[in-house]
């Protein structure tokens, strides 16, 4: 979201030639503020409308202040390509334009070993272990891509290599996963995990492989943004507005 002199407040910007060489300033000031504010109430509508987001995902935005040569202030989400973790744009833009998510990490590691669909998604399913956020929890990933015996990446660190060790953890714990590209005796494609008791085993789908997964709009990106700035930089203005006013008397 940009927050423009001219585009957004045009009245406000026939006021600043009054001001003389103190108008960049103050404008600049208000705009940022006003952009503080914005990305603040943007924060908050993401705690209302989402499921105990984690704090990586609240602090998905990011703030370009205005200055004195460009009178603009934005607010928009990270895409931070070269940064740790999956860049925000991937799972905030389809929960604000709607349509369909990114690839995650683990689908990709997936897809480049031949073990799941490409182009699919996998939709956590019974088996799945989720952490207070809802997401399913990063240890479960790794133990899965681990006994995989998938590449290492996107932060997953692949610990099996079929070593006497790693088959006697494999058997400490009592779980065993395995990955279906294809439908297989009944089963949908996924991730499995098989549980042994003293009796038999059961099998239960941890991951379910989808073709799409598509996302209504949710997060008000813009509507919230523009009723805080048209609220807000008013109030902002007339404070640094009367600030320049005094400086200049006193000078």
């Amino acid at each position: 979201m940009r927050i423009n002199i001219q585009t957004n407040f045009p009245d406000v910007a026939q006021r600043l030639s009054a001001l003389g060489r103190q108008a960049p300033f103050v404008a600049a000031v208000s705009l940022t503020r006003t952009a503080k504010d914005v990305q603040a109430a943007i924060k908050a509508e993401m705690q209302s409308v989402f499921d105990r987001p984690t704090t990586y995902a609240l602090n998905g935005t990011f703030l370009k202040p205005a200055t004195r040569q460009n009178l603009e202030a934005r607010v928009w989400v990270k895409d931070n390509p070269f940064g740790k973790g999956t860049p925000a744009d991937r799972f905030l833009l389809p929960q604000i334009y709607g349509g369909s998510r990114g690839l995650k990490g683990m689908e990709r590691i997936l897809q480049r070993n031949g073990l799941m669909p490409s182009g699919w998604f996998a939709v956590p399913a019974a088996g799945a272990q989720l952490d207070g956020n809802g997401n399913v929890k990063r240890s479960q990933i790794t133990q899965i891509l681990s006994q995989l015996r998938v590449q290492s990446g996107a932060g997953y660190e692949s610990r099996a290599t079929g070593s006497a060790r790693s088959n006697r953890t494999v058997a400490r714990q009592g779980v065993t996963y395995f990955a279906l590209p294809q439908v297989r005796r009944g089963l949908k494609p996924g991730i499995y995990l098989k549980r042994k008791f003293a009796l038999g085993s059961a099998i239960k789908p941890v991951f379910i492989f989808v073709q799409a997964v598509q996302y209504r709009p949710r997060l008000r990106f813009f509507e919230v943004g523009q009723a805080v700035a048209d609220a807000q930089f008013p109030r902002h203005f007339d404070a640094e507005w009367a600030k320049a006013v005094q400086s200049a008397r006193l000078r």
